[in-house]
């Protein structure tokens, strides 16, 4: 795994990225909002899709958050079912959906 930090005025950013570049997942940590991870992007090329790679991705995201007593994760989802069912089968919540995306969470 690659993990690629940045620092900006308004927090921080964090790419991991798995498979050769083929799987990556985007994070952002604000400081006006302590305690919360935001997932901006979670991507998998198609043909190394359901080999594991977004569930490890998350798995590293979950694990970093941890180690540094953040306590919940935000994310914006698409509609698609399988997408959906995938986020309910890390632990997320729904929150609401808003025009053709569900905001979702889970706590740590």
């Amino acid at each position: 795994m690659i993990t690629h930090e940045n620092e900006w005025p308004w927090g921080k950013s964090v790419t991991f990225v798995e498979c050769g570049g083929k799987a990556l997942v985007n994070m952002s940590f604000e400081k006006n909002d302590p305690g919360v991870c935001y997932i901006s992007g979670l991507s998998v090329v198609p043909s190394e899709r359901k080999k594991g790679w977004a569930a490890s991705l998350m798995a590293d995201c979950f694990s970093y958050c941890e180690k540094r007593n953040i306590f919940r994760i935000d994310l914006n989802s698409v509609q698609e079912d399988w997408l959906i069912d995938f986020y309910h089968s890390l632990g997320f919540a729904d929150i609401e959906e808003n025009e053709g995306y569900m905001k979702m969470y889970k706590l740590l």
